[in-house]
């Protein structure tokens, strides 16, 4: 019984219900694999012919009484495993999760450039294991805009035309709605709604010290989250009302980023420069093309920007390191904080998501325990929770040779996901 499960959880202690949940998510990743398997051998069997079935789909709702939607990703995972070198050994090995396979998966059914994973498949499954998820998404993501420019810029385009606003009244109330666009405008869009929310969130933390002291709880905060996003945009429609039509705008609130090789191929493509002949091969998880939040930007976008001037590029080599200062220098400030904020996009504590906008710098190799320099090199996100948990705590980060961030406890055990790699001599 669910009630009995339940009781003799309660008798593990923190150590021993990680432990549990950790062998729970292995199992899920087998029984995940061989379930996909299950699936290649019916359809190959023709299995679903015995009891009159139309296909392996009607077979599947029959016998598991899934939805169609549960069909369909168990399938697309079946034909992955089947199709993708390695891919169905890393599952059942644990050594990748079933989040990951999902969207190697739906990258392989992508109808222009699908049938091209399998010559990145090494690459991809070996990103899928050492980054979190949402940096292997970027990832993949990154490989399906390479693999097919054309394309890619096609989608941009049918985005663009089919862009369309409208503010209605509705209850007495504001229907906002607004879509297309493209990856540059969503992201400027964005940048400029999250610094008038944020603009909204110091109003009512001043207003709630005001009123009860510095070290109020936020449930005594006057307006909720969703009430600060409304009136971010009332803000944004005032503020725009009462500039001047001929005001100058703003410093640029879109950074692209973009490497050496890409973007000395899209300067090549448009007859600006020679073909790149003399620069090193690029693994795919240092290719870069896309907003500082990751949002993937096609490069022909980013040939317009660089033509009108609209965003700020950052180009970079395969080093990444941007900037330098020597041990004279402590805080990370200037040129050095925008070019790390730019590199790192959000805090790097293992299951964390707080945007780097909103995170601090952090020596990984300490400026005073260790004498690390205040350098990109050395320099990594953390929100201002795990920043002081880290010190509080003792642990300590180390950025591997093959590009993760490790933290690391005390005692020097590393901070990793169930079946990830760990880091080299260990």
């Amino acid at each position: 019984m669910y009630s009995e499960a339940a009781c003799e959880l309660m008798s593990l202690d923190d150590s021993q219900l990680t432990d549990r949940f950790r062998e729970l998510e292995l199992e899920r990743r087998r029984v995940t694999a061989e379930m996909a398997a299950v699936i290649c051998e019916g359809e190959r069997r023709g299995i679903h012919n015995s009891d009159g079935h139309h296909s392996i789909k009607g077979w599947l709702r029959a016998q598991a009484n899934w939805s169609n939607a549960d069909v369909a990703v168990n399938c697309r995972v079946a034909k992955t495993l089947d199709s993708v070198p390695g891919a169905g050994d890393a599952l059942l090995a644990g050594r990748v999760g079933v989040a990951q396979i999902h969207e190697l998966a739906r990258a392989r059914s992508n109808r222009r450039c699908g049938a091209q994973i399998s010559d990145v498949a090494p690459q991809l499954l070996d990103n899928a294991e050492k980054l979190d998820f949402e940096s292997y998404r970027v990832v993949v993501r990154r490989w399906e805009l390479l693999a097919d420019l054309d394309g890619a810029h096609r989608t941009a385009e049918q985005t663009l035309e089919a862009r369309t606003a409208s503010v209605l009244e509705l209850s007495g109330g504001i229907d906002l709605r607004a879509s297309g666009g493209s990856a540059l405008t969503t992201a400027e869009v964005q940048g400029i709604f999250e610094r008038f929310v944020e603009a909204e969130f110091h109003i009512d933390t001043a207003a709630r010290t005001e009123m009860h002291g510095s070290n109020a709880p936020a449930s005594l905060l006057p307006r909720t989250d969703a009430h600060r996003r409304f009136d971010a945009i009332l803000a944004i429609f005032r503020k725009a009302a009462s500039t001047p039509a001929d005001a100058k705008p703003p410093e640029p609130v879109v950074n692209i980023m973009i490497d050496q090789r890409s973007f000395e191929e899209l300067l090549a493509r448009h007859k600006i420069l020679p073909k790149p002949d003399d620069l090193d091969p690029v693994a795919l998880a240092d290719r870069r093309c896309e907003t500082a939040g990751g949002m993937s930007v096609p490069p022909e976008e980013i040939m317009q920007s660089a033509m009108r001037g609209w965003v700020r590029r950052v180009v970079f080599d395969t080093d990444g390191t941007v900037l330098s200062f020597g041990h004279r220098r402590r805080l990370f400030t200037g040129q050095i904080r925008s070019a790390v904020k730019l590199m790192i996009s959000r805090c790097s504590y293992p299951g964390c998501n707080v945007p780097s906008q909103h995170g601090e710098l952090d020596h990984m190799a300490e400026w005073g325990r260790d004498q690390g320099e205040t350098s990109a090199g050395n320099a990594d996100i953390l929100c201002g929770s795990h920043n002081r948990l880290k010190h509080r705590r003792g642990q300590y980060s180390k950025r591997e040779p093959d590009g993760r961030t490790i933290h690391y406890r005390r005692d020097g055990t590393p901070i990793l996901p169930v079946g990830a790699a760990p880091p080299a001599g260990r």
